[in-house]
């Protein structure tokens, strides 16, 4: 079984409980406009010409491509999308084991959206559960529903975004309708899965959406955590090392920000964090 990789993060603490492992798949069915991981929005393997890192060396022949990033000494040149064999990723990821064990961690997959790749995810989780490694899976939650049936069983918690509730403001936002995100997040709690809700905040764009967020949430059981995140333009370079058009909203959300949308949720008896200082 083989997937496409953008790339895998090691020591990290921002997505999930405990010291993580988290692997990147590429490809994702959404468009966020603030998106930061724009490297992992396309299926298909991409190369990035990062002209402020190079030393025009000339080792390139100024050709930016997968090959010459081989050779590029600065890494001004870098290709997203590496091809695994899942037992092989696993064996990679594997390294890291003492490191997550002793963090009470583990592995979190994610993307662009991990389980747009659906079979490549079911057989990762599959296999890192088997070692009884804690499984998390990042999702948009704009997958199938038979997609979700299949990982649940191997999944440990799942860190779910919510954008917004009013359809008109999720499509301008990311592209597409919400109404798959929010029944397969029904669905999820109706099977008693573990779930941490996540809502990237971005101020004149979703920010008016946190009361009816939070009107939404209150309802819904097995939800343990609400995490407000602050956005931040800090891919802005990538966008244009991949020549991507950089949609990436001007006004950046403040710690202020976050607060008040905690505030609003955790009126509503929700369990909510501010992802700038509960990390």
């Amino acid at each position: 079984m083989k997937g496409l990789v953008s790339g895998i993060k090691r020591m990290e603490i921002h997505d999930g409980d405990g010291l993580r492992t988290t692997v990147f798949l590429k490809g994702c069915p959404l468009k966020c406009i603030w998106c930061h991981n724009p490297e992992s929005i396309s299926f298909s393997v991409q190369t990035a010409y990062f002209k402020e890192k190079c030393l025009h060396c000339g080792t390139c022949g100024d050709k930016h491509t997968a090959e010459t990033a081989l050779s590029c000494p600065v890494n001004a040149i870098v290709t997203y999308g590496t091809e695994y064999e899942a037992y092989e990723l696993v064996e990679t990821v594997m390294q890291d084991e003492a490191f997550f064990r002793a963090g009470n961690g583990g592995v979190t997959l994610s993307g662009g959206e991990c389980l747009a790749q659906p079979d490549f995810a079911v057989e990762l989780a599959r296999l890192f559960h088997e070692k009884r490694i804690s499984v998390y899976i990042d999702t948009c939650g704009f997958v199938p529903r038979e997609t979700l049936k299949r990982i649940l069983p191997y999944t440990d918690k799942f860190l779910y975004d919510v954008k917004a509730v009013d359809p008109a403001v999720h499509r301008a936002c990311t592209g597409q309708d919400n109404a798959i995100i929010i029944d397969n997040l029904r669905f999820l709690s109706k099977m008693g899965a573990a779930i941490e809700i996540r809502i990237p905040l971005v101020v004149g764009y979703n920010d008016m959406e946190i009361p009816a967020i939070a009107d939404l949430l209150k309802d819904i059981p097995c939800i343990s955590k609400v995490k407000v995140l602050k956005y931040h333009n800090f891919a802005a370079s990538r966008y244009e090392a991949l020549g991507m058009e950089n949609t990436l909203p001007p006004a950046l959300t403040t710690s202020e920000d976050v607060q008040k949308a905690v505030d609003i949720l955790a009126s509503r008896g929700l369990n909510a964090v501010n992802g700038v200082t509960s990390d």
